[in-house]
Order: C-alpha cells, then structure tokens, then sequence
C-alpha cells in the first residue's frame, strides 16, 4: 500500500513538472509569436510610413506645378476679362476711329481656348494604389477630394466655353470677319499682306446685335471661369500648407 502511494505520488510530480514544461514552452511561443507580430507590424508601419512620406514628397512637387499654372492661366484670362469690358463698350458706338483696329483686339482676346489641364497623376496614382489612405490628416483627405472634385468641374465648364467659341463664335466671325487683316494687324506677317477681298466693313459687326450677344457670351463664360480657377488655386494653397 505504501509503495503504491509512494508510486502515485512520483507519477504525480512527473506529471506537475510536465505541465510546468508545457506551459512554459507555450509561454515561450506565444511570446515568440507576440515578439514577430510586434516586429512585422513595426516593418510594415515602417515601409507604410515611407510610402507615406514619398507620395507627400511627390504631391508636394505637384501642387507646386499646379499652383504655377493656374497663376499663368488667372492672370491671361484676367487680362481677357479686363479688355473684353472695355473694348465691347464700343458696339453700338459713333466713334469709328481706328474701329479695325479695336474690333481686331476684342476678337483676338475672345478667340482662346481654355485648358487648365491640371496635372492630377500623383493623386489618381495615390487612389489606386491606396497611398491616399496613408495619409493621416482627415482634413488634408478632404481637400485632396474637393481639389478632384473641382478639377472635374473645370474641365466641364471648360468643354461648354470651348465648345461655344468653336460652334457659335468662331462660325460667326468666319461669315464677318476678315481673319488675313487680323494676322496682318496684330502679328505683322507681311508676307502675307493685307486681304484683297476685305470691304472696310467690320465695324458693321458693331451693329449687329448677334456679334454683341457672342462677345457678352464670351466674357461670361470668362468670368465664371476665373471665379472657379480662383477656387482651385485656394484649394491647391490648403493643400500645400496642410503637406
């Protein structure tokens, strides 16, 4: 009898001491596991944190090129607002003196396209490869989705002005306008000379309501336009100062 005590108690203590050994043997792996978590984690904080800060670098740069290009196209088309004001002052007027010469400068003005184009490659990148949402700033998220919605609404109106002076302006003046005594006035080219067909009748355009009512179109369009490149231009600005 007491052998057999004697036995259950050494199988009892085996069997204590195996457990202390199993439990620390998956102490030891669950702090091994732990351990690799915390260090894969630390890497890939580390890899995401340089993401990060390569794609802020990149759209740093760019929001640097916008804001340069938004400034040249504000300060042309306010150039082209300011003369259209003035010049289109002039339809229905008396004073016919030098008249080719400021119906040619009010033409000339109205006569571009708009195209802002801007570079918007960093941040679709950014979209698609979820660096965007590397980014910590909520408000800074923010401001780069208005900045897309923004661009998307410039390029519409864009269209709509372009397509007007294409469909509507430029088939008028094509009808009215001598286009040869333009090149000749404004950009002297001599080899050309100066229109065999022209009558001296452009300053019938000055009467005619239709060309006033293209003119008043034009400078609208203008207008609205600098009103949304002056916005993108504020937000491009937000953006930079958020970087």
């Amino acid at each position: 009898m007491g052998n057999q005590t004697s036995t259950k108690a050494t199988a009892g203590a085996k069997t204590g001491k195996y457990l202390k050994y199993a439990i620390g043997e998956i102490i030891l792996v669950v702090i091994g596991i732990l351990i690799a978590l915390s260090i894969n984690n630390w890497n890939e904080n580390r890899l995401e944190n340089k993401r990060a800060d390569a794609f802020v670098k990149k759209l740093k740069l760019q929001i640097e090129n916008n804001i340069a290009r938004v400034d040249n196209q504000i300060r042309n088309f306010e150039f082209t607002y300011s003369v259209s004001k003035r010049l289109i002052s002039i339809i229905g007027s008396n004073d016919i003196t030098n008249i080719d010469t400021k119906i040619d400068s009010l033409v000339f003005v109205n006569n571009y396209d708009y195209h802002l184009n801007l570079d918007m490659n960093t941040i679709i990148e950014a979209r698609e490869n979820g660096d965007l949402a590397l980014i910590s700033s909520d408000i800074l998220r923010q401001s780069i989705y208005n900045l897309s919605t923004l661009n998307e609404t410039i390029k519409e109106r864009e269209r709509i002005t372009n397509e007007d002076l294409m469909s509507l302006f430029i088939p008028y003046l094509n009808k009215n306008f001598n286009w040869r005594n333009l090149g000749f006035s404004l950009f002297y080219e001599q080899d050309f000379g100066k229109s065999k067909l022209y009558k001296n009748d452009n300053y019938k355009m000055l009467y005619d309501q239709e060309f006033e009512n293209h003119l008043q179109g034009r400078i609208q369009y203008n207008k609205g336009n600098l009103q949304i490149y002056n916005t993108i231009k504020q937000e491009l600005k937000n953006i930079y100062l958020l970087l």
